[in-house]
């Protein structure tokens, strides 16, 4: 069971490494701030590697915005993933009372402006978290969904779910592919639910990471040159 005690204590035990500035904070891998300090700055905005993230909204009557924290995820090549860890002591604060502990986050990710001129468009997002729950009926969950925010309204992309359930389903993390289509910004609306049933049984998880990975798509330009040179080719085989 995870006491009252031991969730402050993780919440405390996490320093956030970047201030608040002006413009979109920075976070560089591993670094982490807390979502109090974004959503308290200008843009609500967080840039990690090429991507720029920003937390439009967090709700949650059991887990305070300031002992939630953000952490930067790269991963060793970039383009396998960029995003971020949302860290914490979370988990269902009173097992046994019929009620689920929950937060929900509201965000978008775009490719910055650098890398859009290059090309670069996001491709597919992923999913994992280390949520663990004990007794029948009991659960930790994720689940999200993506859209589009350049497309018609309710254009959705897609779902993900991640999900611990003693005894049941177990999938600690989901994946989901936009092929053919890419993206240069991504609306993404997230749950997460703690539920334990029983006052002796427990449902927790102290990160849930979150990660886009993209590749380069030619521009009409570039498709152009790829032509014109093709048939330069053939008319020289001639």
């Amino acid at each position: 069971m995870l006491s009252r005690a031991v969730f402050w204590a993780a919440a405390a035990g996490l320093v956030a490494l970047a201030a608040p500035a002006r413009g979109a904070i920075t976070l560089n891998n591993g670094q982490a701030v807390s979502l109090a300090t974004v959503l308290a700055s200008n843009d609500h905005q967080v840039n990690i590697g090429d991507k720029l993230f920003t937390f439009n909204a967090y709700t949650s009557s059991q887990f305070p915005v300031s002992s939630v924290f953000i952490s930067g995820y790269i991963a060793a090549n970039p383009n396998d993933g960029i995003g971020f860890d949302i860290t914490g002591g979370f988990g269902d604060l009173f097992p046994g009372d019929i009620n689920a502990s929950t937060f929900d986050i509201n965000y978008s990710v775009e490719v910055n402006a650098a890398a859009l001129a290059q090309g670069y468009r996001i491709k597919d997002m992923s999913l994992v978290f280390n949520g663990a729950a004990s007794g029948a009926g009991s659960y930790s969950r994720v689940l999200e969904t993506a859209s589009d925010p350049n497309g018609p309204p309710g254009n959705t992309l897609g779902g993900l779910l991640a999900t611990v359930v003693p005894g049941g389903q177990t999938n600690q993390q989901a994946f989901l592919d936009f092929s053919p289509a890419t993206y240069s910004r991504v609306n993404v609306e997230k749950n997460v639910q703690f539920f334990a049933v029983g006052p002796g049984d427990f449902a927790s998880a102290s990160f849930i990471r979150q990660s886009f990975s993209q590749r380069i798509v030619p521009g009409p330009g570039s498709v152009a040159l790829f032509g014109l040179g093709a048939m330069l080719v053939i008319r020289r085989r001639r």
